[in-house]
């Protein structure tokens, strides 16, 4: 039986860095293609999925190596559909079992505001034109049969409470097979966060020869608004925008634009990107899933900065001004 460690994301915690650099860099096992990932296991529909197909065409890019490695933050979900209400995520989870069944997991989780907050500027950088309150709260905005997100999906914060996807993992593959690590340990130490994952997943990885620079940079905080104005004029890519014209090429021209200009500013923070305010509703939304995981998986979430702890008050949902939401229709 082939021997087989997934990493499913989650999206925003250095996967582009662990496709590119790092996994490739294996001297004990064979990376499987982000694209051949994909096409196994992301392209076909719930019922037209087969896994012995899926096995065979990982087979054939990797000669049926003994050993594999498999990156794929999509397999987690897609955050700017809510992981189509979490049904993606549970049926990408059944396909891994059924066609990788001795597999071990890796997922990377991050604080939520944080991960949020880098949610939406990977929403700006996919061609994304409403303001942060728009995008994270679409029901405010939305009315009729595009409102239903089982119709018409958008951002969900449950997407983001970690304790749910881990336990489904752990009772697909077993509790010991499931391995979850912090993005803020890694983002802290690389150094020795990688010899340590190297230890434990048993990865022959030539850290000291291997570039620990980010793969994607976010935008800066003066460059936030150019790139909503600019985002008019494409079609691409996410789906919960405004297009006045596509532009054919416009796309990868304002992404360089917009690539160049950040390098002259800092990325915001969370609560200076999506407000004080939203920042702390969305630290009563999860600290109880987090406390919940702490517990089942004994790791340093307080510490790392994870909410854990009622708040000492309720914080009330952030709302838009009215004319805001008329506009925003």
């Amino acid at each position: 039986m082939t021997d087989a460690l997934i990493h499913i994301g989650y999206h925003k915690t250095a996967t582009t860095w662990f496709q590119q650099v790092y996994y490739p860099m294996a001297r004990n096992a064979t990376y499987v293609p982000r694209a051949t990932v994909r096409q196994a296991f992301l392209r076909d529909g719930a019922f037209t999925f087969d896994p012995a197909r899926a096995r065979a065409l990982i087979d054939s890019q990797t000669g049926g190596a003994a050993r594999l490695v498999l990156c794929e933050e999509g397999l987690s979900g897609y955050p700017h559909n809510g992981a189509m209400m979490g049904c993606l995520s549970k049926e990408v989870a059944g396909r891994l079992k059924a066609t990788l069944p001795g597999a071990r997991i890796v997922i990377f989780i991050r604080v939520q505001a944080d991960a949020i907050a880098a949610t939406y500027q990977q929403y700006l950088r996919g061609g994304g034109t409403y303001r942060p309150h728009r995008y994270l709260f679409p029901d405010d905005y939305l009315h009729g049969a595009i409102a239903q997100p089982h119709k018409v999906p958008r951002f969900s914060f449950d997407h983001f409470a970690y304790d749910r996807l881990v336990a489904c993992y752990q009772a697909l593959f077993g509790a010991d097979r499931v391995h979850v690590f912090l993005y803020e340990a890694f983002r802290r130490n690389p150094v020795d966060f990688l010899a340590d994952y190297g230890r434990q997943l048993d990865l022959d990885v030539p850290v000291e020869a291997i570039s620990l620079k980010p793969r994607n940079r976010s935008y800066s905080q003066g460059v936030l608004g150019l790139a909503r104005l600019l985002n008019h004029f494409t079609s691409r890519t996410v789906q919960d925008k405004r297009c006045v014209i596509h532009i054919p090429g416009w796309y990868g021209a304002r992404g360089k634009l917009l690539e160049e200009l950040s390098r002259m500013g800092r990325p915001p923070s969370a609560a200076q990107l999506l407000g004080p305010e939203t920042v702390a509703w969305i630290a009563q939304q999860f600290w109880q899933s987090n406390l919940s995981l702490a517990a089942r998986l004994g790791l340093p979430l307080a510490q790392c900065g994870y909410p854990v702890d009622p708040p000492v008050a309720p914080v009330d949902r952030p709302r838009a001004a009215p004319w805001h939401a008329w506009l925003a229709r």
